[in-house]
């Protein structure tokens, strides 16, 4: 590995990792790049904080961008033990193996040539993924159903299922409709129909899950979003009564739905399919070019979720999310965990709910014990 002060950059195998110091680079960067939403730096900065760092990074072969990784810089668990995360992995201006592997172990040394002590990229909204298995990463398969909306409408509207437009036509006969907000004081409403699903799952036998699945995505960082104009809430409400009501995140003409809650009466009276159905529409109207609706967990408890998003229309877009393990001392003694976990993740024989519970004591472990 090569490293070259003057212009501060780690060089290996032909590959140079290159950081963007200010938003407005980045943008200009990101400008005719296909790249998810979650690499623009209106999400990153309101993701960011004290404790969290914006990193932008650009990847150059040969003097020519290969791809770009946008993410940030946070601890893991203390001080001077910090991680280069991101939400939606590299995205990649090619297509060449050669080249997508050379930057994966570039920005390996980078990472270790920084201090960083783990590289996990998510890979929510990533449309660019190659699939290359490489010896610095693990892989985990992820699926999220992303809908087109170029093309004429009616022809969108016919790609929802038959059982979708007849719920959302019953909607609509009920006296439900539908509204856009950016009001943060609906952020703890979302939040109680959340916590409301979570319990009534839990009680009928469906097990444990995460609604805040987004790390670092909380409260705060939702209202800083509201507040920005980076994100609304759009409600499906009958006679004042919110009955389902979905957070959605848009930039540069591109939408991700983050969150939903639903009441019972929500999906008795078919409010959760009409508001799907119309604010595809909405966005539709207004130029958008696609309306991502997120991936389903991949516990077999989500069999219903994943049944109501196949219905949708939406196509499939396939990708990995990256990690790995823990770079040098102290934390790498912890690797023989993490190699363990990823067995009981990937093993296909034995009861789900066994491996699932001693992943969890792992993780306990791992939490515990890499504290510095």
């Amino acid at each position: 590995m090569l490293f070259n002060k003057k212009t501060a950059y780690y060089q290996m195998s032909e590959v140079v990792i290159e950081r963007i110091n200010t938003p407005e680079t980045w943008i200009t960067e990101l400008d005719g790049h296909y790249g998810g939403l979650f690499m623009d730096c209106e999400w990153l900065e309101s993701i960011s904080n004290p404790d969290r760092n914006t990193v932008y990074l650009k990847f150059l072969y040969d003097n020519r961008r290969v791809a770009l990784l946008g993410g940030i810089e946070t601890n893991i668990r203390g001080e001077n033990m910090k991680q280069l995360f991101s939400f939606s992995g590299i995205s990649f201006d090619t297509t060449d193996h050669s080249v997508i592997e050379k930057s994966k172990r570039a920005l390996y040394n980078y990472a270790r040539g920084k201090g960083y002590k783990r590289i996990s990229l998510k890979a929510y909204d990533n449309h660019s993924y190659i699939p290359l298995k490489t010896r610095f990463f693990r892989e985990y398969e992820r699926a999220e159903y992303v809908f087109d909306l170029q093309g004429d409408k009616e022809d969108i509207r016919k790609r929802f299922d038959p059982d979708i437009r007849r719920r959302a036509r019953k909607a609509k006969r009920e006296g439900v409709t539908i509204r856009k907000s950016n009001s943060a004081e609906l952020t703890e409403h979302l939040f109680g129909l959340l916590e409301d699903t979570y319990k009534t799952r839990l009680s009928k036998g469906y097990g444990d899950y995460v609604y805040l699945f987004l790390p670092f995505f909380d409260r705060e960082e939702i209202n800083k979003l509201l507040k920005n104009g980076y994100a609304s809430f759009y409600c499906a409400e009958r006679e004042g009564e919110i009955l389902s009501i979905q957070l959605i995140y848009t930039c540069r003409k591109r939408a991700y739905g983050l969150l939903m809650g639903n009441t019972g009466e929500g999906y008795k009276t078919g409010a959760t399919a009409l508001l799907f159905y119309e604010v595809t529409g909405m966005f539709k109207d207004a130029g958008y070019l696609y309306y991502n609706f997120g991936g389903v967990q991949r516990s077999p408890n989500h069999r219903g979720l994943r049944k109501f998003k196949d219905s949708l229309g939406a196509g499939i877009v396939r990708s990995s999310e990256e990690v790995t393990n823990f770079i040098g001392p102290p934390l790498n003694l912890l690797n023989p965990l993490l190699e363990t976990k990823h067995f009981l993740e990937n093993v296909r024989v034995g009861p789900w709910r066994v491996k699932k519970m001693m992943v969890n004591v792992i993780d306990m472990v791992i939490r515990k014990r890499d504290r510095p």
